[in-house]
């Protein structure tokens, strides 16, 4: 009786503790209501509104004819109240375009105090300002015999990289102060975007920057902007005429495996009413050679900075997206319907979903917004010629155009997250305002899980209630040995019921970790297109080693995506985390983060053990970086903060990033 009683305890505790399932997601694309919409007045707004920390920061090129210097403006995210402007008026051009990119604040030793918001001018000027209150606190200036900066740079670490009219410059994001450059005033660049290459040799992996110039050449930089090879792209692949290059650049120039092939270098050339899709071998120990081109449609719009494989192609008439096929050449298709677009490509979100921003750059232009689950237009109320693409965060889209009209869209029951983000960066705090959103109904599924929790909780009780009957029945056994018997009944009814309650605090009581509070490394905040590349069902594994346990061919600070090949470099190499294997897993509803951990190392190809700790199970062993070796263990970070409970009893939902660290601690 007693062990039928035990079982039976035991498995309504299992029942009791599965993982609630989420309610499926929405079957279409539906964009958020405009909560708020600003006649500026800055002039033509040409690139993205950045959308980050509770703000929306708007850019325009002014208008000599009204007396209007080129501005930035930053605005509230939730009610649209002006935070702070600055204006520049040493530009005079009315078209400013480069980029408006956010720089964290950091420890690193080029590290600014406060995060920033750093852009380029026409004036030839690169400016940074307080992302808080818009103070200025550093300029550099650069050539510009036309046009000046109009594109876009890249953040890494504590560096900036940004293109120049006439090269390249790396400066100190804390000071300005310039680190490295490269200048030819032979050159001209317009709003080609930084680009990125990767090679790999006797298993050492090595990057550096790719530039696009008006004369449709490559520049290939190392780290330091030493200009180590250069190509002219209508010459390697004989194509006659004028061509040049305004969109990002990207190169991987090695084999991972044959079910990988070697990309080489992919560019997007526009000519006199045409533009090619070119692909080149070029490597150090032989001359660039033509692998393959596409033919498509005049136009030209450029992606983000850095660059990836798989960015979609932009003409007039549609958008396509190359993809590699089993024969290893790329092959085109023909993704979206959108029309005239040019300017600026942008990856956004909607909601939990990611997908693309295209400006469909006509008088009565509009954004063709898409994602998996289907597309949509974004029409603005004041119409005008649209170019810059659309700046979203998880909880905002923002969009603007030449009118200097902006429109801002959330979903109402986000008002209070956004105004207290804003209010952490403003550094006040704002009263909880009540919406005017309808009371929501408990769902049948929240019904479930309350009750299944109240449930779980009086079941702790009842190997107690066990326990505590046998040990009074042991003092009425008149045999010594039916006595002991029935306390060892009591004893194991005890080790249960401690059993549950450590599994009900892990599952039940335990909240998530922090976001961002344990200060490890977050891999999506130093390489963004890691956590922009996660489709809608997936979550970001990072497995960090040390250097002394790094796997064979994991190069220092390689930072390695498995699905695809792609790699990014960081320098220095972060402590502990010597290079990083990176994988994206899809899941489905109650997926836990031992489910996906699995995966990712077995996709990995690395042997791994897993214990069961004081609070759950945990990974003791993965490669040969073993649990307890000089006092160093296997610990994970949930979206930056610390886990604190089994990685079982953990359950993860898509767009979570997942860090599991080796690092000296103790449980």
């Amino acid at each position: 009786m007693m062990r039928h009683f035990a079982v039976l305890v035991l498995l309504l505790f299992l029942f009791a503790n599965q993982p609630v399932e989420a309610q499926d997601s929405e079957t279409s694309l539906v964009l958020p209501e405009v909560q708020w919409d600003k006649d500026v007045g800055i002039g033509f707004i040409s690139t993205a509104p950045l959308v980050t920390e509770g703000l929306v920061i708007v850019k325009g090129g002014g208008s000599n004819s009204d007396g209007i210097a080129p501005t930035m403006v930053a605005y509230r995210a939730d009610n649209g109240s002006e935070v702070w402007r600055a204006t520049h008026s040493v530009s005079t051009y009315n078209f400013e375009m480069s980029p408006i990119v956010q720089v964290p604040a950091g420890i690193l030793p080029c590290s600014p105090v406060n995060d920033l918001v750093v852009t380029g001018w026409t004036s030839g000027q690169l400016t940074a300002h307080d992302l808080a209150t818009g103070a200025p606190i550093w300029n550099v200036s650069t050539p510009a015999p036309l046009w000046g900066i109009t594109a876009q740079g890249l953040n890494i670490e504590d560096r900036i990289i940004w293109p120049t009219e006439t090269g390249i410059i790396d400066v100190c994001a804390a000071n300005g102060t310039l680190q490295h450059q490269h200048q030819n005033n032979s050159i001209r660049t317009y709003r080609a975007n930084i680009g990125l290459w990767y090679s790999w040799n006797n298993f050492t992996m090595d990057y550096g920057y790719l530039q696009g110039t008006e004369s449709g050449d490559i520049l290939r930089y190392d780290v330091n902007l030493t200009l180590v090879g250069q190509l002219n792209v209508a010459e390697v692949s004989n194509f006659s005429g004028d061509w040049k290059i305004r969109t990002t650049p990207v190169m991987y120039q090695y084999t991972v495996s044959p079910d990988y092939p070697m990309i080489g270098l992919l560019t997007h050339i526009q000519g006199d009413g045409e533009s090619r899709f070119v692909r080149i071998d070029w490597n150090e120990s032989s001359s660039p050679v033509l692998i393959e081109y596409h033919s498509l449609g005049a136009g030209s719009a450029t992606t983000l900075a850095g660059g990836s494989s798989s960015t979609p192609v932009a003409m007039s008439d549609g958008v396509v997206e190359f993809e590699m096929n089993n024969n290893g050449t790329l092959d085109a298709v023909v993704r979206w319907d959108a029309k005239d677009i040019s300017g600026e490509i942008r990856p956004i979100q909607v909601g939990t979903e990611d997908g693309y921003c295209f400006p469909q750059n006509r008088a009565q232009g509009s954004w063709y917004i898409a994602t998996d689950s289907g597309s949509t237009t974004w029409a603005p109320q004041h119409s005008g010629w649209v170019t810059a693409g659309c700046g979203s965060d998880l909880y905002v889209l923002a969009a603007a155009n030449d009118a200097s009209w902006l429109e801002v869209r959330f979903d109402l029951e986000d008002f209070n997250t956004i105004r207290t983000n804003a209010d952490k960066t403003l550094g006040i705090e704002s009263e909880t305002i009540v919406t005017d959103e309808p009371e929501i109904e408990q769902s049948d599924s929240e019904n479930q899980e309350s009750s299944t929790t109240e449930g779980t909780y009086g079941i702790i009780f009842l190997p107690f209630i066990g326990a505590a009957f046998l040990a009074g029945l042991s003092y009425f056994a008149q045999q010594s040995d039916v006595r002991r018997q029935i306390q060892i009944g009591a004893l194991f009814f005890v080790i249960l019921g401690l059993l549950m309650a450590g599994s009900i605090y892990n599952a039940n009581i335990v909240g998530e970790p922090v976001e961002d509070s344990s200060d490890r490394l977050r891999i999506s905040s130093v390489i963004p297109d890691l956590e922009s590349g996660l489709n809608s069902n997936e979550v970001l594994v990072t497995i960090h080693f040390p250097e002394s346990y790094a796997p064979e061919h994991c190069s220092q600070g390689e930072v390695r995506l498995y699905e695809t090949g792609e790699a990014w470099l960081l320098s220095p190499a972060p402590q502990n985390s010597y290079c990083v294997l990176v994988a994206m897993i899809p899941v489905e509803s109650g997926d836990t983060i031992e489910d996906v951990t699995r995966q990712s190392i077995d996709e990995f190809g690395l042997n791994y053990e897993i214990e069961q700790m004081t609070l759950g199970a945990f990974l003791q062993t993965i490669g040969n970086a073993e649990g307890g070796s000089d006092n160093h263990w296997w610990t994970y970070d949930l979206n930056g903060g610390y886990g604190t409970i089994g990685m079982a009893e953990q359950v993860v939902e898509p767009g979570d990033e997942i860090g599991w660290f080796f690092e000296d601690s103790e449980y």
